[in-house]
């Protein structure tokens, strides 16, 4: 059965599929990041692309609150921001396409807080 999101707030943003998949501008559809399906309970997305747009994504599955929030970055495993216990693999960012951003996820596995921020 597959999850489906209990929150979904999209602003100037679309996303390719329901809750996942690529990440686009709303503004000028270039791609700012890229979600994983079903290994993250909360993901929030804060950015300002290229364009001069500016973009915020929320989507959340649960609101347990996360078991702690880590200050280490998450391992990079093929352009893949992923989790520092079980290396699931969480987002990617794409940078090039963006002049700042902001990024909180919570791994679905462990239920880590996980931030990083760029710009």
């Amino acid at each position: 059965m597959a999850r489906k999101p209990i929150e979904k707030k999209l602003v100037n943003t679309r996303l390719l599929k329901e809750y996942a998949s690529w990440v686009y501008c709303g503004a000028c559809n270039a791609t700012v990041a890229y979600l994983c399906y079903v290994t993250y309970n909360r993901f929030e997305f804060t950015y300002t692309c290229r364009c001069g747009s500016s973009g915020h994504v929320y989507i959340a599955f649960t609101h347990e609150p996360p078991i702690g929030m880590h200050e280490d970055s998450m391992k990079i495993i093929k352009n893949r921001l992923c989790c520092r216990k079980d290396d699931s693999p969480l987002a990617s960012v794409v940078e090039r396409n963006l002049l700042s951003y902001k990024l909180s996820v919570i791994c679905a596995s462990c239920n880590a807080e996980y931030h990083t921020r760029e710009g």
